[in-house]
């Protein structure tokens, strides 16, 4: 139980609206059901009513399955294929900043703002950024998530879309309008 529950604890990705307020996105979210806001009448509910709520929600598990080893699954294949290179950590990319005092899980999520080069060249420091304050931290000290967001310029900039085996998905002339606006 306690390997579970660290395995689906730790932080794939980010979910934010805002670029300098990101929050971790962890698979114990989609296994957690989202808390209502009301309490239930108790006349009101029946049997039926309790039947066909267990059924949607079993339902709703399947898919999360069935979508969690096409898509996360196969985006696992592609890093792994991708961090064979072991590409360099670039500005404006979000990291796991490691905490001795902290577990992992609760390791806080910064933005890289700089790259500080050594006097060999290769990049030493890193000045980050968290939701509270900035550090200089050493490139060892900080973690890249799971699953990599790409880095979004502009509001304007169209992400391309991927297969599982990372072939570029290219949308028909007849609807390039349509989907990059």
């Amino acid at each position: 139980c306690d390997c579970e529950r660290v395995i689906n604890s730790r932080p794939l990705t980010y979910v934010s609206e805002d670029v300098d307020d990101v929050s971790p996105l962890t698979p114990e979210m989609f296994l957690r059901e989202i808390p209502e806001s009301g309490v239930a009448d108790i006349d009101t509910v029946d049997k039926e009513k309790l039947s066909k709520r267990a059924k949607y929600l079993q339902k709703i598990r399947e898919q999360l399955r069935a979508r969690f080893r096409i898509e996360y699954l196969g985006q696992l294949r592609q890093q792994s294929i991708k961090n064979y290179e072991n590409k360099p950590i670039e500005v404006g990319e979000i990291v796991l900043l490691e905490d001795s005092n902290k577990k992992r899980t609760h390791w806080n999520l910064a933005r890289v703002l700089k790259l500080i080069p050594g006097r060999d060249g290769n990049i030493r420091l890193v000045l980050v950024k968290t939701q509270n304050s900035e550090f200089l931290r050493p490139v060892q000290r900080l973690y890249r998530l799971e699953i990599e967001n790409p880095v979004v310029k502009g509001k304007n900039n169209v992400i391309p879309l991927a297969t599982s085996s990372g072939r570029v998905v290219k949308p028909p002339e007849r609807f390039g309008n349509i989907i990059q606006n």
